[in-house]
């Protein structure tokens, strides 16, 4: 395994743990809390702006009932039920402050539909927009939720949570731009509001502007040095970013701060391996529990791949020694993995025997690996038994990842055997896979033996 791929493994790997931990709450706004219903409703009188004209006898319907709505709710509501019939042409007010009563109650669907209808008498009617907003995001309906508070504020609004709540629906359905935008508002109208500052920085996270989003997360930290998720984010930035050790000083402290777990754990501990500290990096792999390892198996015995194609055989083999004997519940794919593993130690110790006979149980367990069948294709090939080799050879033409790979071994040794006919079309089926330079190349002084 290549450095390279390591490193796109442990950023994936940190990327699915960090941008999932608490991801939903990152620059979502406040739409359960009792500061919310407080605002919510908070108004049930009428505004001179944005707001339905009210004829005398409504105002003096609405002096009455302006008192029931906070000595006698429930009354107030059937009452004003009974004014709104199929046919009433009452003012929009009514139906929203119908509405508020709803949404009090608990009737969020009762109280969206009479937001509908109070629009619907008065399609400038700003606080339903709003109110029927909040509600629809609230509810997970982001595009709707959108659509009502992005009208809310071409009509005039201007608050800081019509700005931050429409952000956060213009970042759930991945308009980053206009998201990031729309916090700016927010924070420029709520600079306190620590909510806007976090979904800036997911905004950019999403968007892979990393090193803009890092001064938001120190920013986060700064004012609240006591919620997790902000280093969890704070050291993914720094992985996507390549800057390992830096990566590496944020979980340690997410560690000694208690909030490290498993992935953490382990995710340190590749972090290491990518920058050379072999012996750190199988200490860290082993400072987890057993049932930590068992749960991330298939990463650490990544790591125990990677730690052997470095060459470090004993820091592979200390780790590897870890993870023996708790394959009870392996999927078939985990135990063929940890057969090539044994494989791989036999190949280091150039005992041929072991290696064969590690490779031969893990193709009875994986019939269609086609690393498995390359390789024993290979061990085939160099004790000259080409029949043999070819014939696992053949099988792992079936192997989308490793036909390529087959194809090129099964032609070499082809050409060991000056058989160039046989060896050149093997090469033309592999150069319509991956065409090369190398490879046309060897094409060419095939064609020229051949030809002899």
């Amino acid at each position: 395994m290549n450095k390279v791929f390591l490193i796109m493994f442990v950023s994936c790997l940190l990327g699915l743990v960090a941008f999932s931990q608490d991801s939903d709450e990152m620059g979502k706004p406040d739409l359960f809390g009792p500061e919310f219903q407080k605002r919510f409703t908070a108004s049930y009188g009428v505004l001179e702006d944005r707001e339905p004209e009210l004829q005398e006898l409504e105002i003096v319907l609405l002096e009455e009932i302006g008192p029931m709505v906070e000595e006698n709710p429930e009354f107030a509501k059937s009452m004003l039920e009974g004014m709104l019939g199929d046919d009433s042409e009452a003012t929009a007010t009514f139906n929203f402050i119908l509405a508020n009563l709803y949404f009090n109650g608990d009737a969020i669907e009762s109280a969206m539909e009479e937001y509908d209808l109070a629009i619907g008498k008065y399609p400038a009617f700003r606080r339903a927009w709003k109110n029927l907003g909040l509600l629809k995001v609230r509810n997970g309906d982001y595009e709707g939720g959108l659509k009502a508070l992005v009208r809310c504020v071409e009509l005039g609004d201007t608050s800081p949570d019509t700005y931050g709540s429409a952000a956060y629906s213009h970042l759930r359905v991945g308009n980053l731009m206009a998201a990031e935008l729309a916090y700016n508002a927010a924070i420029v109208l709520d600079p306190n509001n620590i909510e806007w500052i976090e979904g800036k920085a997911e905004a950019m996270i999403q968007g892979k502007r990393f090193a803009d989003a890092r001064p938001l997360l120190l920013e986060l930290i700064k004012r609240n040095p006591d919620k997790a998720a902000y280093r969890m984010f704070l050291a993914n930035i720094h992985v996507e970013l390549g800057e390992f050790i830096e990566a590496a000083q944020v979980f340690e402290l997410i560690h000694a701060m208690g909030e490290g777990n498993g992935d953490t754990q382990l995710q340190l501990a590749n972090i290491y391996s990518l920058s050379g500290m072999y012996e750190l990096s199988v200490d860290t792999f082993l400072a987890a529990t057993p049932k930590q390892l068992e749960s991330h198996i298939n990463q650490v015995m990544i790591g125990v791949k990677y730690l052997l194609d470095q060459e470090e055989v004993e820091q592979s083999r200390r780790l590897f020694r870890k993870i023996d004997g708790i394959g009870d519940t392996w999927s078939s794919d985990q135990r063929t993995r940890y057969l090539l593993l044994e494989a791989g130690f036999a190949r280091v110790a150039e005992n041929r025997e072991l290696l064969k006979e590690k490779l031969v149980e893990a193709l009875e367990n994986d019939p269609l690996n086609g690393d498995v069948l390359v390789q024993l294709g290979s061990l085939y090939a160099e004790d000259e038994n080409s029949a043999k080799a070819m014939f696992y050879f053949e099988r792992a033409y079936g192997s989308e990842d490793y036909e390529y790979d087959a194809l090129i071994l099964a032609s070499q040794m082809l050409i060991s055997e000056n058989r160039y006919e046989d060896s050149l079309a093997l090469l033309r089926r592999a150069s319509q896979t991956h065409s090369s330079t190398g490879l046309k190349a060897l094409m060419e002084r095939v064609q020229a033996a051949s030809l002899q």
